[in-house]
């Protein structure tokens, strides 16, 4: 909690430039996410010592950016091309009956608060609560109290947000329900994975930050590793037919 202060700072310049390039035209947003993955994976590549590590973090960092970049662009136009985006009785019922903004890329905001909260949380929750380890050779500061609120605080908000932002579940019992429930469950947990890969990538390259762009955090990379992760998962259910929600 000593360096709270300047985290604080930087996180939140972060995060007010990344929505501003979240709400601003899609190309602005294209080039702020071609510049930070390119920073990440030039960090990445003085991590290379750490071996194979550093190779299936570098394959996720790509995978990452690519969901974003597709998350971006999942407003109402695409999501009515694409099946699941859009469940087939709210299709039947026509855009004046999708509760969604037609220019907000809603799917990209609920990703982008949970695993923030996710993050957030387990670093508030830990430096508070925090008593038993995780994995104190990886990463000595996560601790089972810390992540446990973080995922607890990740899969609240992206549920709030789902209902703020939609609402065409059909009840409680609904498909659409329990898949974004499922999908709310495990983002915590997702972006967890993101950031202990990320810092055993670290451990074998034998350092202790990926950089120092971001003061208080360390490179971009440490900004990234939960993004990087919980995007692709968020995505996935959305473009495989099985997972998509149906209430027709």
């Amino acid at each position: 909690m000593r360096d709270l202060p300047r985290r604080t700072v930087t996180a939140l310049f972060y995060g007010a430039v990344v929505l501003a390039a979240v709400f601003a035209p899609e190309m602005v947003f294209v080039v702020v996410l071609v510049v930070a993955g390119g920073i990440a994976l030039a960090e990445l590549v003085a991590l290379r010592r750490a071996g194979r590590v550093a190779l299936i973090e570098g394959a996720l960092v790509v995978a990452g950016l690519l969901a974003l970049g597709v998350l971006r662009f999942v407003t109402l136009p695409l999501s009515f091309l694409v099946p699941g985006l859009i469940p087939e009785s709210a299709r039947a019922a026509g855009p004046l009956g999708w509760p969604y903004s037609m220019s907000i890329p809603y799917a990209l905001l609920m990703v982008l608060a949970a695993t923030w909260a996710a993050d957030v949380f387990a670093y508030v929750g830990g430096s508070l609560f925090g008593r038993h380890k995780i994995a104190p050779r990886i990463s000595p500061g996560k601790t089972w109290e810390g992540t446990i609120i973080g995922c607890i605080a990740a899969t609240v908000l992206f549920l709030l947000l789902q209902r703020a932002l939609g609402g065409w579940y059909g009840g409680a019992l609904s498909y659409a329900f329990r898949v974004d429930v499922l999908v709310a469950l495990g983002i915590g947990p997702v972006a967890f994975a993101g950031d202990l890969l990320e810092s055993l990538t670290k451990r074998g390259a034998g350092v202790k930050d990926s950089g120092t762009f971001l003061p208080g955090h360390g490179g971009m990379l440490d900004r990234i590793d939960s993004l990087v992760a919980t995007a692709p998962f968020v995505l996935l259910p959305l473009l495989v037919p099985c997972c998509a929600p149906s209430l027709g």
